[in-house]
């Protein structure tokens, strides 16, 4: 095989869903040896592209050929016997076998009846051996770090004589060092032939790993260059159509009021607390930055009501309490939690946009206390709707049929709508475009302006100097530093959160 051979070949790919074209004829080479970044708004038509090129979607026109045969994937396995396997965001494992086994599942080594359980391990460890990870595959998966998982599903993927890689925001939940582990391997891949198609939000990875970048909008292909020929604000411009949006622009908070307090928190379990104090003000949106183990997950899932073991109080005014020990707690302080993870944490994806939004607010639209007036209901999802901007067909569409930018935003709507003293939000753009990010971030400083205190926890360095207003930096468990003003850099929170010199 060839280093620029074409491995997968798409021409005119459409999707149609009834009278709703999400794709209009889509031409990409994808080559031996080299990465294609695929970048885009959320509901621009990666998901589908991805689908069809995986197996899970079947276009409605147009060809894919694979090593010069055309081909009609009828299913994942149908892509993967033709060398194409798709890695996605959210992994499929079992945790509680080993790596070894997890990396054979598909083809046990047997020995008549029975499982050669020798030969699973030998065959395991020389798959990890390969793509250079230093695991033991005796250990069950759930031992593994996020980024490890990720390398573990390449492995299996390699086993099958994989000559295409499709890896979906394979970054989304790992750190910094992590990111740089996982790169180090993919440029490994690229060297012995491996194809990746790398679709991410993050282009500062794209503008590393890939040799070309195709920018969808609207379902088309709005742009397809080499990376070394492009810059990251014309690619952003591409994707919206528009020029990019400010961020990080200096901001003058309202005048900030008490908002809640934090004093004493201690956790002895993982990731641990070691007597944390924070006070989160009214007109302010606060930022919480730590890599993960950091103890800021701990602090925002405490005052979710979600972490258990948490010692220490909340002084909400003038009363003062222990930690929420459940949701209903928390939200009797007047406080609205944004969980990282919308998918299975914070929506329930067969219900509809209406029934999301006002989860937390039906109480003003029933009639004697009884019944629900679905008209002022459907009247008020629908100005929220407008109000967050969420892309869909009507207020009735399933939340699951959403982009993932948009399941963000009626997650974040939900809280805001249900108008509380305080907003703690985890990872509140995590996977998503950047385009919602920068409406998320516009309505929590819309929100703060209104008088509303915000705590932002998150381990993404940009979003955390760029939307707040004040930053509290993490590490092992205990607030090490708190930055404003010139000091609130990108560099002097890393510093401080991997416990290297403050620059």
């Amino acid at each position: 095989m060839t280093q620029q051979e074409v491995v997968l070949a798409a021409r005119g790919l459409t999707k149609a869903y009834g009278a709703n074209q999400v794709l209009h004829g889509i031409d990409l080479d994808i080559r031996a040896g080299s990465a294609l970044g695929v970048v885009g708004e959320n509901g621009a038509g990666k998901s589908t592209l991805l689908g069809i090129l995986s197996g899970r979607t079947s276009p409605s026109g147009g060809t894919l050929s694979a090593q010069g045969q055309e081909q009609h994937f009828a299913s994942p396995r149908a892509a993967r016997n033709a060398g194409i396997v798709l890695i996605p965001q959210e992994l499929a494992y079992v945790p509680h076998l080993t790596v070894a086994e997890n990396l054979l599942l598909a083809n046990w080594p047997a020995r008549r009846w029975t499982v050669s359980h020798r030969r699973v391990l030998r065959e395991g460890q020389a798959a990890l051996d390969r793509l250079g990870l230093k695991v033991d595959a005796r250990r069950t998966l759930a031992e593994l770090s996020l980024a490890e998982r990720q390398l573990v599903e390449i492995a299996k993927a390699l086993l099958g004589q994989a000559r295409v890689l499709i890896l979906d925001e394979p970054t989304a939940a790992l750190h910094a060092r992590e990111t740089a582990f996982l790169m180090e391997q993919l440029h490994q891949l690229k060297d012995d032939g491996v194809a990746l198609i790398y679709v991410s939000h993050h282009l500062d990875e794209l503008f590393e790993i890939t040799d070309e970048l195709a920018v969808l909008r609207n379902g088309r292909l709005a742009d397809l260059t080499r990376t070394a020929d492009t810059t990251v604000d014309r690619t952003v411009t591409l994707m919206l159509g528009t020029e990019r949006p400010p961020e990080g622009a200096p901001r003058n908070p309202a005048d900030t009021s008490p908002g809640l307090s934090l004093r004493a928190w201690s956790c002895s379990t993982q990731p641990r607390l070691d007597d944390v104090d924070l006070e989160v003000r009214g007109g302010e949106v606060l930022g919480l930055f730590g890599l993960v183990g950091s103890g800021a997950e701990t602090i925002a899932r405490g005052l979710g009501g979600h972490q258990r073991g948490i010692r220490g109080t909340v002084t909400d005014g003038t009363l003062t309490t222990g930690v929420p020990g459940k949701p209903r707690e928390a939200r009797a302080h007047g406080i609205a939690y944004v969980p990282a993870e919308r998918k299975t944490d914070g929506l329930a994806l067969g219900r509809t946009i209406t029934e999301s939004l006002s989860v937390m607010v039906l109480g003003r639209f029933a009639r004697f206390g009884m019944w629900l007036d679905r008209r002022k209901n459907n009247r008020f999802c629908t100005e929220a709707v407008s109000t967050f901007d969420v892309r869909c067909r009507s207020v009735d569409q399933e939340v699951g049929e959403l982009s993932g930018g948009n399941q963000q935003k009626v997650l974040v709507a939900s809280r805001l709508l249900a108008g509380p003293r305080v907003l703690v939000l985890h990872e509140p753009t995590r996977g998503v475009d950047i385009g919602s990010r920068h409406q998320i971030h516009q309505q929590l400083h819309d929100y703060s302006r209104r008088g509303g205190a915000v705590l932002l926890v998150t381990t993404d360095v940009q979003e955390a100097i760029s939307a707040t207003d004040r930053l509290l930096v993490m590490r092992d468990g205990k607030v090490i530093g708190e930055l404003v003003g010139s000091r609130k850099t990108e560099s002097t929170a890393l510093a401080l959160a991997i416990g290297g010199s403050d620059v």
